[in-house]
């Protein structure tokens, strides 16, 4: 029970409540249980069960609170619960929200597109429960939710408006904050079957309080703490929000007014933030808010109902409000896993990288074994990585990544400009994919490296591993050499052609496949064609890649690389570098926050992920890795040379594989 409700005034309210719970739950879509965690945000989504404990009270009030409370009361309250929670899948979309309560939120989670279906399909399953229980309810129900959006509407409407009335505010908070909470009281005394009169006026007591309960919430926003919340704060002023308390501060302070115009930088921001609260303007928000409070007493005690009842229901609304600073800490990012390693590659995996370049003639000297844009790429990655299987997995999976950093080079080396040339490299690089190991096709560096690592990797891999991994690296050789085209004839991609123009070349597949050797696992095809897994994924790959086109973007330019965001926004808006770069930036740090949160929500959803045999954690790990590579990616150092690094013949290692069209050896396959 609420512990601001006295027990002996409501005895069965504790019970009740668990009804409420038993009855709230995920949406079941028929035949797809695995996207049943799309609307089953855990069991603290609904930890306060603030409005079914308004419900249930205006219910008891015009009933016997000594007798537990009928069926319809209970489903009415949960019905009103599942529209809040619908709505907050709206809310948290429109405000590009990444955490709710201390959990990632949907959005980031599933994408804008699922959360926005998820929200309608929690609220609609609450219209529904109200549908049952008669007409006037979810007659009631419709009309809270146009006045919620109705809300929403005026509030974003009025963005930037430095001249918001105070009118204007508090038409928004009713209808987005008072209306259900209006509602939430209003359904309660209906099952009661009590008067009209008593019926508004509990509606009216519940409105009152809600426009007191979004008061108190925006005065918060400007006083309180991130830690105090439990949620980001300071973020309505930024955003173009104007409450009540920067109304009135405004109206009277023309520095202030003249900073609300348009949007503000974060100095800007903090300016205007001390002026709101040197105003005074917060204490009159509070005393408003108080009126606010006054009212919702005042119609309560217009409801013939025990003086002891009303007392526990006004002591309980006036708990809320006090105890809004009481919220839970954000948890701490976590910035790298436990059982990493602290410096560098461990001393015998580097140690054996370098040999076995050298060995290959991937490297003729130890200098070149040590090139940065090689060994200095997977340095962070040994950093973040949870422990591979064994050390075999370890040199295999790190060779791998070796191997595809040093094709990659090939491709984008400028020295690489004859248009035939590179479909030969292609056609020699699909020929050595596909040879007999026992019987390379050609003599030559990377036949020779190739021949000695394909049987490590296929090793205890199925059949349709190995065809999918052999077949991903043919399909992003043909996307190199559709890069290196490109780069030969000036071309830059739009901005909207450069994500699948990068994607194809990013090698994505071939370093999922990796991390799966490293941990000596297989993902099931089902499980990648998740929404939330394609989703990490695809986060993954952009922040991975992007970043990679920020902090490489200098050589990018020199070389006439085609595909770097940087680059194409520059080619398609005609903005100064610097513009681009900070767009570039605002884009992949949005990406990077939303992944941060989503990895952390990982490890839940391959718990309660269904035909996962025991092997959920397993799985989990991987993308976890994956997630790693991409976050630290920047990290790396595979834009810094050192004084022991030296650069490779790319030509002499081309030349080997080179496979001209006229060039008939049945081996190719090409």
């Amino acid at each position: 029970m609420p512990r601001e409700i006295d027990s002996a005034v409501f005895p069965h309210l504790d019970a009740d409540l668990d009804r409420v719970r038993d009855v709230l739950g995920p949406v079941q879509l028929r035949g797809r249980p695995e996207l049943t965690a799309l609307t089953d945000q855990g069991p603290d989504t609904s930890r306060r069960l603030v409005r079914p404990t308004l419900t249930l009270l205006s219910y008891y009030l015009l009933t016997d609170p000594a007798i537990p409370a009928e069926d319809r009361a209970v489903r009415a309250a949960a019905a009103v619960e599942l529209m809040h929670l619908g709505s907050l899948y709206h809310d948290d979309v429109v405000d590009h929200a990444y955490e709710r309560r201390g959990r990632p939120s949907a959005n980031v989670v599933w994408g804008s597109h699922m959360a926005v279906l998820g929200g309608d399909s929690v609220t609609f399953s609450g219209i529904r429960m109200l549908a049952e229980l008669g007409q006037r309810e979810v007659l009631a129900a419709t009309i809270a939710g146009e006045e919620m959006c109705a809300g929403m509407v005026i509030e974003a409407a009025d963005l930037y408006v430095a001249s918001r009335s105070e009118q204007s505010y508090l038409d928004t908070i009713d209808g987005k904050t008072a209306a259900v909470l209006s509602l939430a009281c209003r359904v309660g005394a209906m099952q009661a079957g009590r008067s009209a009169d008593e019926e508004e006026a509990l509606a009216l007591f519940g409105r009152h309080f809600g426009l007191a309960y979004q008061l108190y919430d925006d005065i918060l926003d400007l006083t309180s703490t991130a830690e105090e919340m439990g949620k980001p704060v300071n973020a309505d002023l930024p955003e173009g929000i104007y409450t009540l308390p920067v109304i009135r501060a405004a109206a009277r302070n023309r520095d202030l007014a003249n900073l609300l115009r348009s949007r503000m930088t974060g100095e800007q921001a903090a300016r205007a933030h001390e002026l709101v609260i040197a105003s005074g303007a917060v204490d009159e928000a509070r005393a408003v808010a108080e009126e606010f409070m006054q009212q919702a007493a005042g119609h309560l005690a217009a409801v013939a109902a025990a003086p002891s009842a009303r007392h526990a229901m006004t002591a309980y609304v006036r708990s809320i409000l006090d105890r809004r600073t009481s919220g839970h800490a954000v948890p701490a990012q976590v910035t790298q896993p436990p059982g990493a390693h602290s410096d560098g590659l461990p001393p015998q995996l580097a140690q054996w990288l370098r040999s076995w370049l050298v060995d290959t003639g991937l490297a003729v000297t130890p200098a070149e074994a040590d090139y940065h844009r090689w060994i200095g790429a997977i340095w962070s990655p040994a950093q973040t990585l949870v422990p591979a299987a064994g050390p075999a997995r370890e040199q295999t999976a790190y060779a791998m990544a070796v191997l595809t950093l040093m094709w990659d080079d090939l491709f984008e080396d400028p020295q690489l400009r004859d248009p035939e040339a590179v479909t030969a490299l292609r056609r020699g690089l699909v020929a050595t994919l596909r040879q007999d190991p026992e019987k390379p096709w050609r003599p030559g560096a990377i036949p020779t490296a190739w021949a000695r690592l394909w049987p490590r990797l296929r090793e205890g891999r199925s059949t349709r591993w190995q065809e999918r991994f052999l077949d991903g690296i043919e399909e992003w050789c043909e996307a190199a050499e559709r890069e290196a085209h490109h780069r030969l004839n000036g071309y830059i991609p739009s901005t909207a052609d450069y994500l699948p123009l990068r994607t194809s070349t990013s090698g994505g597949e071939t370093a999922l496949a990796t991390v799966e050797v490293y941990q000596d696992r297989e993902l099931p095809s089902k499980l990648r064609n998740h929404p939330v897994i394609r989703r990490l994924e695809e986060l993954v790959f952009f922040v991975t890649f992007v970043e990679n086109d920020l902090v490489g973007l200098d050589q990018d330019e020199a070389d006439q690389v085609p595909y770097n965001l940087v680059r194409a926004v520059r080619h398609e808006t005609g903005c100064t570098r610097r513009e681009a770069v900070e767009q570039v930036q605002r884009q992949v740090a949005e990406q990077r926050a939303q992944l941060e949160a989503l990895i952390r929500y990982v490890p839940a959803l391959f718990r309660v992920l269904p035909g996962m045999s025991g092997r959920g954690k397993n799985y989990a790990e991987i993308y976890v890795n994956l997630a790693n590579v991409g976050l630290w990616g920047r990290e790396s150092g595979r834009y810094e040379q050192t004084s022991a690094s030296a650069a490779p013949d790319l030509e002499r290692l081309r030349r080997e594989i080179y496979l001209p069209a006229d060039d008939l050896t049945p081996t190719a396959g090409v």
